[in-house]
């Protein structure tokens, strides 16, 4: 055999590797060992990589042909800036068939975080991350971002969670937070954004951060210090209201403030720092109002404590359900 056939042999059974990965990661059944499995091998070579975007484009294409359509959580501004066709933050596309169209949807959620993302928290976790501009991210619970830094902008995606960004000031590249389709845009300034149930959240606590809505919409809204506001998916901002910004951030130093908060929204905020979800019983008054200061990093014994003002008790199947009667 010489060396032009041993070559074709080995190309050929890097891309039969490379479908079979499309078909694993599409499976809806990806644990993290086999996420990490995949990055190694995947990183080893270039010829991997290569072979890994062939076969990503041709299942691509197939579902195209089929009809159907990505699957995928569309990230218009984040798409049209990005500069790396290949890696981790590639494009990852399920087969044409019907069936693995099924299943990618099912597993996108927790695999389009981890194929995009940069730098995430696990429920419960925070982090503290420098940026490469020197500017910081601190990271609250359950938050997955990437960055995109050019000489003109500085773009952070954030996927989900919520964010803390000290930017450092810099005139020549603009600072760009894109979510849910919106940008935050400052130059240099302390602001966070909250992606929670479909809303963004701009909550500025230092200098002038300038808000926009999703695609087409042009108005954009000036937030200044101790003033926050929100918008949906293609949707204008919120007028600009007042906030308090040390109960807001109290996470930044692991606490969670409520100050006349429904019932079942304090509930859900101490439920994005425990990994069970909440449920509650029928008749509960949700509407009732609560006050109090909870740790972050005792959120069960937090949401033990606050149904207790209730006169309410909890019950815990760890990992997998807390329940309120």
């Amino acid at each position: 055999m010489d060396e032009r056939e041993n070559g074709s042999q080995t190309d050929h059974r890097i891309a039969l590797d490379a479908r079979d990965w499309i078909v694993r990661l599409t499976s809806g059944h990806v644990s993290e060992t086999d996420l990490q499995r995949f990055k190694t091998w995947r990183d080893c070579s270039p010829e991997h990589s290569r072979a890994f975007e062939r076969e990503r484009l041709f299942w691509r294409q197939l579902q195209a042909l089929d009809g159907k359509s990505d699957a995928m959580p569309s990230y218009r501004a984040a798409q049209s800036i990005r500069r790396r066709a290949v890696g981790r933050r590639a494009l990852l596309i399920g087969g044409g068939a019907a069936a693995t169209a099924a299943v990618v949807t099912v597993a996108m959620p927790r695999l389009h975080n981890w194929w995009y993302a940069d730098f995430m928290t696990s429920v419960g976790e925070r982090a503290e991350i420098a940026l490469p501009d020197g500017s910081v991210a601190i990271l609250n619970t359950d938050s997955a971002i990437a960055v995109d830094f050019t000489p003109q902008l500085r773009l952070v995606e954030l996927f989900k969670g919520e964010v803390e960004f000290r930017v450092r000031a810099d005139k020549s590249a603009l600072f760009r937070v894109s979510a849910l389709g919106g940008n935050s845009d400052a130059i240099g300034t302390t602001y966070a954004v909250k992606v929670l149930d479909g809303v963004a959240t701009v909550t500025v606590t230092e200098g002038l951060v300038r808000v926009s809505g999703g695609p087409g919409q042009m108005e954009r809204v000036e937030v200044e210090a101790a003033q926050q506001t929100h918008y949906a998916a293609n949707s204008r901002p919120s007028a600009v209201t007042e906030v308090d910004t040390d109960a807001e951030l109290a996470w930044r130093t692991g606490r969670v403030i409520f100050e006349g908060r429904p019932f079942a929204g304090a509930v859900a905020e101490l439920g994005r720092y425990v990994p069970e979800r909440i449920v509650m019983a029928p008749g509960i008054d949700r509407a009732v109002p609560v006050s109090g200061i909870f740790s972050a990093d005792e959120a069960f014994g937090a949401v033990q404590a606050l149904a207790k003002t209730q006169g309410f008790t909890t019950r815990r199947v760890p990992g997998v359900l807390i329940v309120i009667s």
